[in-house]
């Protein structure tokens, strides 16, 4: 069985693949079209202490002795840091494909954790159109509050207030949140919201990388397509992993059910929840189906 997990950046995509990897019972690749370059203990959680990069670097390698046609190893960080326009192409070159090939290669079980294959996830059920995918989504709220604070709110001082945080305009590009809404806002249909303040364009991200995930995914996937709520992982751990076990047709092993019950944190990031210009914002991004389709209610 393969699983590929796509979900946006800050979404909860680490805490569900930090669970596989304790589940011990699937050969987990964490962001494989990352640069990788630098150390992320658990992901950059922290809650394990192994670095997810060393397996997609060693990985890399056997890949390139295989493949060499592929001439530099960066090129497999596609998409952000090296280059984030690509990341919105809907097709990748023969080399990312056998990439990813060759891990699903290698054993019987098989995870890949991504957030840059958001535009491409025709090309993973070409791969495997019998795997399962899991998009996890997260409260567009939250995503945005931790865009704008940053990893542990160290940018918290950016936007003191509320005032600050709803009307800021700037080229603040937390995890390249700014070439990417530059690049959306270039396009037709988002060309009206050019002049958006920045809790805006982390929120036209959310919608446009929903709408391409969710559409295709279910699409293509069909019954093998699971959205997956953080906020139902982090306070109804024990019936969200039971039915994700379910969706993969698996039982849920009591240590991974345990770890969860013991590490999974309920705290929340909404930032001014009741603020009527999120209610607006939705509005002005018609995102009234984006959010019923996933569960959020305003």
């Amino acid at each position: 069985m393969n699983v590929f997990i796509q979900g946006m950046r800050r979404s909860g995509t680490t805490i569900l693949f930090d669970i596989f990897w304790e589940d011990g019972n699937f050969d987990c690749y964490y962001e494989p079209l990352a640069a990788a370059n630098k150390e992320a203990l658990g992901g950059g959680s922290g809650v394990h202490s192994v670095d997810y990069f060393d397996k997609i670097r060693d990985c890399r390698k056997t890949f390139m002795l295989r493949y060499q046609q592929l001439e530099n190893v960066d090129l497999l960080n596609y998409g952000a840091p090296r280059l984030p326009i690509l990341e919105f192409e809907s097709d990748v070159p023969d080399y990312v494909r056998e990439y990813i090939k060759f891990m699903i290669s290698q054993s019987e079980h098989t995870l890949i954790k991504f957030t840059r294959i958001y535009c491409k996830v025709r090309v993973l059920w070409e791969i495997d159109p019998a795997a399962k995918f899991i998009h996890v989504v997260r409260d567009p709220r939250s995503v945005t509050a931790s865009y704008q604070f940053g990893k542990n709110q160290k940018n918290k001082n950016r936007y003191p207030n509320e005032k600050v945080f709803f009307k800021k305009k700037s080229n603040y590009s937390a995890w390249s949140s700014f070439p990417f809404s530059e690049f959306i806002l270039n396009t037709p249909e988002y060309s009206h919201l050019k002049e958006s303040e920045d809790f805006m364009r982390i929120l036209i991200l959310w919608k446009f990388k929903f709408r391409k995930t969710h559409d295709t995914g279910k699409t293509l996937f069909g019954e093998n397509y699971l959205l997956l709520r953080h906020e139902d992982l982090l306070t109804e751990p024990e019936p969200t992993l039971r039915s994700l076990y379910n969706f993969l047709g698996r039982p849920l092993p009591d240590n991974v059910l345990n770890w969860a019950l013991e590490k999974v944190n309920s705290r929340s990031n909404l930032f001014a929840p009741d603020n009527p210009l999120w209610g607006k914002a939705f509005k002005k991004l018609n995102m009234d189906e984006e959010l019923s389709i996933s569960g959020y209610k305003y």
